[in-house]
């Protein structure tokens, strides 16, 4: 992987150097998806977005023997303009104009399916509390229908950490076995309970149908695509940085996480994408190190090369913080024994990759 410092002003620089790695990581498991077809919902979100641009990397590198077509589902046609707009007119990216949430017509046969359509930040799904349930319901029984349809090779259901609610101390870090408590009415359970129901519906396909589905449960993951009015905190953080606001926190600062990198992430998705654990939920982000709030906002204060004092609890009242648990640290060691997954990119890093990306980005449209 390319240090950022010998990146370019294009912002697709990072992203074609991190496909670059996560390509290499894969080694000769990229030919499952040669001469075949992968559909991907929500493909314009931060996540899935990167799953896209590797299997296109894959066919601009010609690493396979024959290309991949790739379906990428999108619900507006403005809604891949921020992420995915360079690979509008490639004959290999297909886009589908759809919202995931309803049934949508795939005509030709698709060998490999990934359902990551839903509102992730709890700005956005707190303002469609219906839809984050229905795309992550009836959504997700459409596409195992389709994958059952089409006697599919695999299929991937993208969960949430948020699953787990507020573990006690004895379950940090969080494994996959931890059945966690949360709140069903209001506030974040539009999205706790629908991923919830998703994973159910999962299980339930594969248990009655031997559907090939595999589910992975995103930790805090950081990376290009990530957008500044997400509302969750490195977003925050990175917008203030760019507007040169004060680095201020609506919280005490003390509530701890880990934050993955986008490359870990997609290579991880595309590893359990590819393996044989049918029925399975993994983890997937940083295990460490678990970082305070305050002490992250430090971190981004000081690659954006400020010196003032970050605040704290600017706004205990903010309607967004409800229900948000004060630690949260994955147990890596299923997705890591069984599949040989292992963060590389350090939290710096990776926060110096996506503030490059964003700074190319802004640079690029005032030009």
């Amino acid at each position: 992987m390319t240090h950022v410092s010998e990146l370019g002003a294009n912002p697709l620089d990072v992203v074609r150097d991190d496909c670059q790695s996560i390509a290499e990581r894969l080694g000769d498991d990229v030919q499952r998806f040669a001469g075949k077809t992968v559909l991907i919902t929500g493909a314009a979100g931060m996540l899935p977005a990167y799953l896209v641009d590797v299997l296109a990397h894959l066919n601009d590198t010609k690493r396979l023997a024959k290309p991949v077509e790739i379906l990428a589902v999108v619900r507006s046609p403005d809604s891949n303009e921020f992420r995915l707009r360079h690979l509008r007119g490639r004959k290999d990216v297909q886009f589908i104009l759809a919202d995931a949430a309803m049934p949508f017509e795939v005509e030709e046969r698709v060998h490999f399916y990934v359902h990551a359509a839903s509102p992730a930040s709890p700005t956005a799904y707190r303002a469609d509390p219906v839809g984050t349930l229905e795309v992550n319901g009836p959504g997700t029984r459409h596409v195992l229908e389709l994958a059952k349809r089409d006697a599919a090779e695999s299929v991937l259901y993208f969960s949430t950490s948020e699953v787990y609610g507020s573990p006690d101390a004895a379950n940090i870090p969080t494994p996959e076995t931890y059945v966690g408590a949360t709140q069903w009415l209001g506030g974040r359970a539009c999205y706790v309970e629908g991923k919830r129901f998703g994973e159910a519906l999962c299980a339930a396909s594969w248990e009655q149908h031997r559907t090939p589905v595999k589910i992975v449960r995103p930790f805090h993951i950081q990376g290009p695509g990530l957008r500044l009015n997400d509302g969750r905190i490195v977003a925050e953080l990175i917008r203030m940085g760019i507007e040169g606001l004060p680095f201020e926190l609506k919280s005490n600062g003390m509530a701890t996480r880990t934050y993955g990198y986008i490359s870990d992430a997609a290579f991880a998705f595309l590893k359990v994408l590819l393996s044989n654990e049918d029925g399975e939920a993994f983890n997937v982000g940083a295990d460490n190190p678990e970082t305070s709030m305050k002490e992250l906002a430090s971190i981004v204060s000081r690659i954006f090369g400020r010196t003032e004092p970050v605040r704290v609890g600017a706004d205990t009242r903010a309607a967004h913080l409800a229900g948000a648990p004060d630690r949260v640290r994955p147990d890596l060691a299923k997705i890591r024994d069984r599949l040989g997954v292992v963060p590389m990119v350090s939290l710096e890093d990776g926060l110096q990759r996506t503030i490059h990306w964003h700074r190319s980005r802004l640079a690029v449209a005032a030009s």
